[in-house]
Formats: structure tokens, C-alpha cells, sequence
């Protein structure tokens, strides 16, 4: 592995296609092999992220805004870890979101479960 270095401020956001939703990401750091990854995640004021799944461990750190899933509110400084095979259900809100999303390489996962 080798030193990644973002400079955010100068980052664009893109449409999100990660996973199904109306949000805008930029992606950090990303390892095809592993699936390892971390994004920032921008969902607008109104936006939703769709039931998904995980493959592994997903954190996610709310930065500022807030998000509600299973009829709990995740504000700044809310942290939150799924585990392997989760299932995500719906992430509405109404304000906007901004979250720090961190994927777990799934090698390393699979590697523990044996």
C-alpha cells in the first residue's frame, strides 16, 4: 500500500453509484481488490439511500447534518459500524448529511471467519 494524500476542498463531488440513492460522493481512498474504501458521502436535504447491502464492516461518522434509519437520529459526532452481510435499511433526511464512510477490506474479513 502506498500513501494517499486528498485534498478535499479541491475534490469534486460526483454522483453516487456506489450503492442505490439520490447522493454525491468523493472518494478517498479505494482498493479494488479488497473492496477497501472510504468516501465522503453528501446526501441533499430530502435525498434517501436505498436498502442495500454490505459484502464487510462499514463505518460510517456523521460529519455535519443528520440522517435517520430504524427510527433512530444520527447527528455530528454520531458513529456507527455494520457488520459483514448487513442489511442497510433506508437513510432519509431531511436537512442534508455529510458522512465519512469507511469499507473494511473484505480479504481481511474473510480471513477471520475461517
Amino acid at each position: 500500500m502506498k500513501e494517499v494524500i486528498c485534498r478535499i476542498a479541491d475534490m469534486k463531488w460526483r454522483e453516487l453509484r456506489e450503492f442505490p440513492g439520490r447522493a454525491e460522493v468523493k472518494v478517498l481512498r479505494e482498493e479494488s481488490l479488497s473492496d477497501a474504501k472510504t468516501l465522503l458521502v453528501r446526501i441533499p436535504p430530502g435525498g434517501e439511500i436505498n436498502p442495500h447491502s454490505h459484502r464487510g464492516i462499514v463505518q460510517h461518522y456523521v460529519l455535519e447534518g443528520q440522517y435517520h434509519t430504524n427510527g433512530q437520529v444520527f447527528g455530528p459526532g454520531s458513529y456507527r459500524l455494520m457488520p459483514a452481510q448487513h442489511d442497510v435499511s433506508p437513510m432519509t433526511t431531511e436537512s442534508g448529511v455529510t458522512i465519512l464512510m469507511m469499507y473494511e477490506p473484505v480479504e481481511n474479513q474473510l480471513a477471520k471467519i475461517d
